[in-house]
């Protein structure tokens, strides 16, 4: 399969023709409820997807995404998931995760905390605090907890032990690099990066099943690495295309 490519469709299609990829990056929907009046009743996210399924379709959909990620990721690899709660039903992250423990083959290996500059405020709320944050899962084969692939520097003491460099599970990088009609959800190029900084390897191939408008793609070519992806709207494809297209002539 050709690299450096966004296929114009399902991931699940997508996956059963690659080879392998060195991880995985992406940002799925997340599922917004809705709700009227809420956050996703202000407006479609997506030009195309329908971001409110129930909990457990939601859920058994991700599981089987998980389960193309076993037979493309390389061992070792890791799938890096940013996630994050909606307020109508905040428990989603926790049911996702011990659902996809159970019955896939992975398992969480890190969570990295990633604070933006901007939060989403409840003016309205008594008791909610605002949502600042959001959660990138690392997760690994359960088999590979312990070898699993991560860019680590490290010096050799006179006993012979490996003394490996400090990376914190903090990353600060803005919400979003735009956002458009086409999405409202986009992803952040400098979290794409600090992330491939650590667990990409030199000139591996980054896999985003939700490509969206081609941020993923766009931080793998700025750290070199090659990527590959999936998009079921024709129009952010073309969208992302264009935008990788300047990053490549710079």
């Amino acid at each position: 399969m050709d690299l450096n490519k966004i296929f114009n469709e399902d991931c699940l299609v997508t996956m059963s023709k690659i080879n392998s990829v060195d991880l995985v990056l992406t940002s799925p929907p997340y599922n917004m409820t809705k709700r009227k009046g809420g956050y996703a009743d202000k407006g479609r996210r997506y030009d195309v997807y329908q971001d409110w399924k129930s909990e457990e379709e939601y859920i058994e959909w991700i599981s089987e995404i998980f389960k193309g990620y076993d037979q493309i990721l390389k061992k070792n690899g890791v799938v890096l998931f940013n996630f994050s709660y909606s307020i109508e039903n905040p428990i989603l992250p926790y049911h996702l995760i011990s659902y996809l423990g159970k019955n896939t083959n992975f398992t969480i290996a890190d969570t990295i905390v990633w604070k933006k500059p901007t939060s989403i405020p409840h003016p309205a709320s008594p008791n909610r605090c605002r949502r600042i944050f959001e959660s990138v899962y690392v997760f690994c084969r359960k088999t590979e907890l312990d070898t699993f692939y991560m860019r680590k520097d490290y010096n050799v003491g006179k006993n012979g032990q490996k003394y490996y460099s400090v990376v914190d599970n903090f990353i600060e990088a803005p919400n979003n690099d735009e956002s458009t009609e086409l999405n409202k959800a986009t992803f952040s190029t400098s979290l794409v990066r600090q992330l491939l900084k650590m667990y990409g390897p030199i000139n591996g191939v980054v896999y985003d099943s939700f490509m969206g408008t081609g941020t993923t793609a766009k931080g793998a070519i700025l750290e070199g690495l090659n990527y590959l992806g999936s998009e079921i709207s024709e129009e952010q494809c073309k969208w992302a295309e264009k935008r990788l297209s300047k990053v490549l002539i710079k």
